[in-house]
């Protein structure tokens, strides 16, 4: 009895010394692992409020090439020829010098893009109603 005592007292020993150096062994890996995600995700954020930082003050582009389509849709609105009468001459060219205007301020940096992109979408508006009383019908012109 004694015999296998000390026979299965030792190969628990060796056991439990094998797996009590597996676990300080991954202990040390997974801990390793994690420090190193850390660093990582450190190192990531940092260039992410860098490129955010970057670009704050950079227009939404989208919103610029759809003002950018207004003015060309206000454009060909305005420059098909109505052979009106002065009324309707003077309200054309009330309706150009708006858009110019507009385009001005906003190249002079006088105004934020969103109330640029909010004129200019009121501005095509009142084109479409002049083209709708000026041709009589009901035309509207899209950005």
């Amino acid at each position: 009895m004694c015999f296998f005592n000390t026979l299965f007292g030792q190969s628990f020993h060796l056991i439990n010394y094998a797996v009590m150096n597996y676990f300080y062994l991954f202990l040390g890996a997974g801990s390793f692992i994690v420090l190193l995600i850390i660093m990582y995700d450190i190192r990531n954020k940092k260039k992410v409020d860098e490129i955010l930082r970057h670009n704050k003050n950079v227009p939404p582009l989208f919103m610029l090439r759809s003002a950018e389509l207004k003015i060309a849709a206000i454009r060909s609105a305005l420059n098909i020829p109505d052979y009106g009468d002065t009324e309707t001459e003077q309200s054309k060219e009330n309706l150009i010098k708006q858009l110019d205007k507009l385009i001005a301020g906003y190249k002079n940096r006088e105004m934020p893009l969103t109330a640029y992109y909010a004129k200019l979408g009121s501005l095509l508006i009142s084109v479409n109603k002049f083209r709708a009383t000026v041709s009589g019908s009901v035309v509207q012109v899209h950005a």
